[in-house]
C-alpha cells in the first residue's frame, strides 16, 4: 500500500475533520472510500478522477455476481432492476454503484480533475465543476500501488454464445475471459485486462479496499 501523509493523522483537529483524498476510482479505491465513510463520522472523503464519470467510461473489465461479496448486495438498489444473485454484473455498474453510495454518504467527487501540490504539504484540485482556488491540506492520501499481474483477454457476446464459459449478464449479453487471444467475428466488445483472476477480482479488490480503510483509520491519534 502506497499512501501519502501530510502530517500525523487524527480524526478531529479542533474544529475540523480528518480529510482523506482517494486518488482514483478503481473498485479498490471506491471500496476504501465507502468503508471510511461507513466506519468514521469525523472524516471528509474526496474522490479524484480524470474521467468524466465514475464507471461509465470504463472499457470491458471483469464483472461479478451479486452474491460474491456482502458489499455488492448492499448496492443492489443502485443496480439495474432485473439484477439477481445469478446475474453477472458489469464492472462499470459496480463502480457506478459504489460511487453513488459513497456520494450519498458524503463523499465529495471531483470529476475531470487533477491534483497540484503546493508548499507545506497542501494541494489544489483543478478541473471541471465547482472547485475552489483555496489549497486543501489532506491528512491522508490513498493511492495503492498496482501489482504486476497476468494478461487476460476479454470479450462480450450475444447470449447464448458458443463459448462454454461465457457468463450471462441478464441483459441479452454474456462475458468471456481467456488467457489466449479471442478471435471471433461474433464478439460485441473486446478488451485486454491485467489481473490474477477475472472471475474473483471484484470481491478481492473490495476486500483490499475495506482492509486498507480499516488500517488507515486505526492510525495513532494526536492531540
Amino acid at each position: 500500500l502506497h499512501t501519502r501523509m501530510s502530517r500525523p493523522c487524527s480524526f478531529h483537529y479542533g474544529s475540523r475533520m480528518m480529510k482523506i483524498l482517494v486518488k482514483g476510482t478503481s473498485i479498490r479505491h471506491l471500496a476504501f472510500a465507502l468503508e471510511a465513510l461507513m466506519r468514521e463520522k469525523e472524516v471528509q472523503v474526496h474522490i479524484l478522477t480524470e474521467e468524466p464519470e465514475i464507471g461509465l467510461s470504463q472499457s470491458l473489465q471483469p464483472g461479478s455476481r451479486l452474491n460474491a461479496h456482502p458489499t455488492l448486495e448492499t448496492l443492489a438498489r443502485h443496480l439495474p432492476r432485473d439484477t439477481d444473485k445469478n446475474t453477472l454484473i458489469r464492472s462499470m455498474w459496480i463502480s457506478r454503484a459504489l460511487g453513488i453510495e459513497a456520494a450519498e454518504r458524503g463523499a465529495i467527487i471531483h470529476l475531470r480533475s487533477s491534483l497540484i501540490e503546493h508548499t507545506n504539504n497542501t494541494f489544489r484540485i483543478t478541473g471541471a465543476g465547482r472547485i475552489s482556488n483555496d489549497p486543501i491540506s489532506f491528512d491522508y492520501i490513498y493511492d495503492p500501488e498496482v501489482e504486476e499481474r497476468e494478461k487476460w483477454f476479454g470479450a462480450s457476446f450475444s447470449d447464448p454464445c458458443e463459448e462454454e464459459k461465457c457468463l450471462p449478464r441478464g441483459d441479452g449479453t454474456c462475458e468471456f475471459w481467456s488467457k489466449k487471444p479471442i478471435v471471433s467475428k461474433a464478439s460485441l466488445e473486446t478488451s485486454i485486462w491485467f489481473g490474477n483472476d477475472p472471475f474473483q477480482t471484484i470481491p478481492i479488490e473490495i476486500d483490499r479496499g475495506i482492509t486498507d480503510a480499516r488500517d488507515s483509520l486505526q492510525l495513532p491519534k494526536y492531540s
